[in-house]
């Protein structure tokens, strides 16, 4: 890195009156004074364009010709030949470190046979399978059963199959939200297929606005690490969630989960006689059968004419009344259809007759008199994936009423259309989680000085509102209806709907907006009287079962009094008479301010845990509560005396936007080094290792994860904002940056810092950089703000030259220089060496153990070399009894995989391994005896070279506990060498942490 020299920054201040801001966040300065901008900038990770090509191939296999050529549209083809007998022709396309998101799109110049291509996503190789990272079937269930993640138009499989019937463009039938590779293999011997290209095409599914916000300092790893942050907010950030598409001018309608199936034409309302032309294709769903299908004289959605032609060669004619369906007439066509080859479809009804046309045959034909006028559209039920290319709608007379090819928008129809918003993850959920935001919003908010998708999102959580007050948490973005009273939604939380009101004022803060905020006004009210309806006789929130699910507990159930809740309703009622007070409101901002009072002294009477120096978990459990404490101090809720007392207590989290927090809290209280040094001890920098073939996006929990249903674009694990707001230093102190603060926090790594931080009034340009025991700062500020810097210890302070304390700067262009800075100016007072490489030390009990000839609880952590056969239950004559181990790790873990090793000197009666459970439960506890079932195994699967590995994960991240509770209820079968003699036995049994997985084979 070059950093900028004294000189240069005297040479900069000489002409600061003559500054032109030529945009709401470019500075327009010398060419040496921008150079470093354009070094930040070119840490961006954001696409150039919408069509998006790979850029290297990681391997072939099979007979494969040209794979370079799939790298870029240009003419000349890759050439995949399948023969029979031979291996299966497969290309494994790299779209780069960043990954990308969108609809696949890919060219066919010659076939052979009747070919079957398919396409495979994930961000890793190791998710590389022929159906992707997941299957439908393996998707993540966590919201019901019955609710498929990612949401529509997402695809919830993570590949597609196309047949080749003809040359051309073939597009994908949903998107695929996030991927590093693309598996292309051809499926059917004895074909061959050329294709030029495949891209991935972002058609209004991410945000790829340049960036307004700068940031570069000292230290290259964080340099790539705030450019990392902010594209995993805009690969998440989606401009729209529209049941309708279109791509490479084709249309792709499809049926969002709470919306309609039927869209319809803008005019049309007394058209009566009609004929409809389209043209379509459709593609393959692996589990349903897709068709194509157009409404006319529709009064509604719910209330028209039907046309469908499926993939099986079924034509149907339905009346839609009130939203049931009549059948008029079915047909099934000598065949099926095939996918990928286009079709003409024209529907014609003159006066009570119904035809239908298919390539200009009849195949169906009724008369019908329901419906005798009304508009035309499309009907697509949400398993059916058709293409459309165009319509064309005329009269009797053949007047042209309508017609579009689809390349110029959709503008004459209604059809389910949503808000831009930030979801939790671009490849699975795809939905506005409320607790997720207030951990992204912000490295929004230091990358663009238009947040529109943040601001849109609260739009959204707002109208999903019950009439009590009550918010969903992760609400579909379609819904056109709030939700009814005692509705609370896939995610039941009185914890995530409290998250509203502290996001709406970070919103605030930032940007200044309110007009939105007055808008959300009434249901930020809604919102406190419902909360405060709940707060009991001790001053604590008082959780109801039926909304108890929380970000550390997914099932429903847990009713503790826990300080999280109670510290976020106090940033509840406190950002609520923030916001009261900009919009002019002091009743309402007194009233508020009293409820946080009585928050405040419930905690201190109930949570509070004096002797320790921390918030307890909840009155229930009063151990250190790590995400309560992290979450004090991120809040700022706590004084500088307790804040000490708290931090050096942090070990680490294995959730990683919690870890995150911690990070942010101990940064908010000037502790930079270890709120530095709690990124290093998680995730974060493994990303930028060398050996790490995933994608360059901050991920679900900040795992690091290769393969399954794990999202890889979390923005509540960006870390853009630690870097902006404290090391560069510059953050707001009232709504739209009236009044910021410029505070450097200067740490082992970061010796200098650079950024643009975009505001409603211009951009903050802020440099700064310590030289032996002077610090150096170059700071302008934006016309309507005043600043206010805050500097460590020193002998001097000037400002342009001048003797004079830096605050309560107008706007203007500063050189503040502080000369005889302490080397203790930074000095971190809560600084502790990270735990992470501690040796864990185990112990164990059984319900008994055979303790004799090599057996014995405590060889179960024997080292592999060692001569100890294991662990050993007493005997039973049946397989059906039961058998337990607890194992105490000594103290509290985060904790990644369980791996149970057989034993291997003899095998089992039946060939098994011998003793190995074939039943049992993996249990996890904090407490003593206080066990939660995370594993549940009815049938045990076959074993692999190591044993059987349990993955600990969940989407809520790496549990964190003390003890371990393996409880079999169905015994393995004996060793063949004591027939008759049932026992549970284990060779080893392996503990591994979340970072210990990556290096595992």
């Amino acid at each position: 890195m070059q950093r900028g020299s004294k000189t240069g920054w005297i040479a900069r201040v000489a002409v600061a009156g003559c500054v032109v801001w030529v945009s709401a966040c470019r500075l327009l300065d010398t060419p040496k004074a921008d150079a470093w901008m354009e070094q930040a900038r070119s840490y961006a990770l954001t696409p150039a364009t919408d069509w998006v090509y790979p850029v290297g191939i990681l391997r072939s296999e099979g007979a494969v010709e040209g794979a370079e050529h799939l790298l870029a549209e240009d003419g000349v083809s890759c050439r995949l030949v399948y023969e029979n007998g031979a291996p299966k022709p497969v290309v494994i396309l790299d779209f780069g470190r960043q990954s990308v998101g969108g609809y696949a799109v890919f060219t066919v110049t010659a076939d052979l046979g009747a070919p079957v291509v398919r396409l495979s996503y994930a961000c890793h190789p190791d998710g590389l399978s022929e159906t992707g990272c997941f299957t439908r079937s393996t998707s993540a269930r966590y919201l019901g059963p019955t609710l498929d993640l990612p949401i529509l138009p997402a695809n919830v499989y993570r590949h597609e199959t196309y047949t080749i019937p003809r040359a051309g463009r073939f597009i994908a039938p949903l998107i695929q939200g996030q991927t590093r590779y693309v598996r292309l293999q051809l499926d059917t011997p004895g074909t061959e297929v050329s294709i030029d290209a495949v891209a991935m095409v972002n058609s209004e599914v991410y945000d790829r606005t340049p960036h307004d916000g700068l940031f570069l300092c000292s230290d290259e790893r964080l340099n790539r690490l705030w450019a990392i942050s902010t594209w995993t907010l805009q690969i998440a950030s989606f401009p729209n969630h529209d049941a309708w598409k279109c791509v490479d001018g084709w249309l792709l309608p499809r049926k969002l989960e709470q919306a309609e199936e039927v869209g319809l034409s803008r005019d049309g309302a007394s058209w009566g006689d009609v004929r409809i032309e389209t043209t379509f294709e459709l593609r393959t769903n692996p589990d349903h059968v897709s068709a194509a299908g157009i409404a006319f004289r529709a009064a509604d959605a719910r209330n028209a004419y039907l046309a469908e032609v499926d993939l099986d060669g079924v034509v149907k004619l339905l009346a839609r009344q009130d939203g049931r369906d009549r059948v008029l007439c079915e047909r099934r066509l000598s065949g099926p259809l095939l996918d990928g080859l286009r079709y003409k479809l024209e529907v014609e009804a003159f006066g009570p007759m119904l035809v239908v046309r298919l390539d200009d045959v009849e195949v169906a034909r009724v008369e019908d008199d329901t419906f005798a006028n009304g508009r035309v559209g499309f009907y697509t039920p949400k398993e059916k994936w058709p293409l459309f290319d165009d319509i064309r709608v005329t009269n009797a007379r053949g007047r042209v009423l309508l017609k579009d090819d689809f390349s110029r928008g959709l503008d004459q129809w209604d059809f389910a259309r949503t808000l831009p918003f930030v979801a939790d993850g671009a490849k699975r959920d795809r939905l506005v989680w409320s607790g997720d935001l207030y951990f992204a919003q912000r490295s929004a908010y230091y990358a663009s000085a238009q947040p529109v998708y943040m601001r849109d999102s609260l739009r959204m959580l707002a109208f999903n509102q019950t009439a009590d007050g009550y918010v969903h948490a992760s609400p579909y973005p379609e819904r056109s209806v709030p939700p009814a009273r005692d509705d609370f939604g896939p995610f039941p939380s009185d914890e995530f709907a409290a998250w509203l009101v502290p996001v709406a004022w970070d919103h605030l803060l930032y940007t200044g907006d309110r007009e939105t905020l007055r808008e959300l006004w009434p249901a930020i009210q809604r919102l406190l009287s419902y909360l405060e309806a709940h707060i009991g006789g001790d001053g604590l929130f008082q959780q109801r079962p039926e909304t108890s699910k929380h970000a550390c507990n997914l099932n429903l159930g847990d009713v503790r009094k826990r300080a999280y809740m109670n510290l976020l309703l106090c940033a509840v009622f406190r950002d609520a008479a923030r916001i009261a007070d900009e919009l002019e409101l002091p009743d309402e901002a007194a009233i508020a301010r009293r409820r946080e009072a009585s928050l405040r002294n419930a905690l201190d009477r109930h949570l509070w845990d004096e002797a320790g120096g921390f918030y307890r978990e909840a009155v229930e459990t009063p151990r250190f509560g790590a995400e309560a404490n992290a979450l004090a101090l991120s809040l700022g809720l706590v004084s500088p005396e307790r804040a000490r007392r708290i931090a050096p207590q942090f070990k680490k989290i294995g959730h990683g936007k919690f870890q995150s927090l911690a990070s942010r809290g101990r940064f908010e209280y000037g502790f930079a080094q270890s709120g530095l040094q709690m990124l290093f001890d998680h995730n974060w920098f493994k990303l930028l290792d060398d050996e790490w073939k995933g994608a360059w996006t901050t991920t679900e929990c900040m795992g690091l994860m290769r393969k399954g249903w794990g999202d890889e674009s979390h923005p509540d694990t960006a870390i853009a904002h630690h870097f902006s707001a404290y090391l560069l230093g510059v953050a707001p102190l009232e709504p739209g940056f009236r009044r910021f603060r410029v505070r450097p926090q200067v740490t082992r790594e970061v010796s200098w810092a650079k950024g643009l931080v975009p505001t409603p009034h211009g951009a903050v340009r802020c440099e700064w950089e310590l030289t032996n025991d002077t610090l150096e700062l170059l700071l302008t500020v934006p016309k309507g703000t005043r600043a206010d810097i805050a500097l460590p210890g020193c002998l001097r302070v000037t400002v342009n030259g001048c003797v004079r304390v830096p605050t309560d700067l107008p706007a203007g262009s500063y050189r503040v220089v502080a000369e005889g800075v302490s080397a203790e100016a930074w000095h971190d007072p809560t600084l502790r060496r990270s735990t992470t490489d501690r040796q864990l030390a185990y112990s164990a009990k059984a319900s008994s153990s055979h303790e004799m000839g090599g057996w014995g609880i405590a060889h179960l952590f024997a080292p592999d070399q060692d001569g100890a056969k294991g662990y050993s239950s007493k005997a039973h004559a049946t397989a059906d009894a039961e058998e337990w181990i607890e194992i105490d790790l000594g103290e509290e873990r985060t904790l990644g995989q369980l791996v149970l090793v057989p034993r291997r000197d003899v095998v089992g009666t039946d060939g098994s391994a011998a003793g190995f459970p074939r039943a049992f439960t993996v249990e996890l506890a904090k407490e003593p005896g206080a066990y939660t079932t995370i594993k549940k195994v009815d049938d045990t699967p076959t074993l692999g070279e190591d044993g059987l590995t349990i993955d600990l994960y969940s989407v809520i991240g790496y549990p964190a506990a003390r003890y371990i509770r393996i409880a079999a209820t169905r015994l393995g079968a004996p060793a063949s060498d004591e027939a008759g003699r049932y026992r549970l036995q284990f060779a080893r049994v392996r503990v591994l942490r979340p970072e210990e997985l990556r290096k595992q084979p």
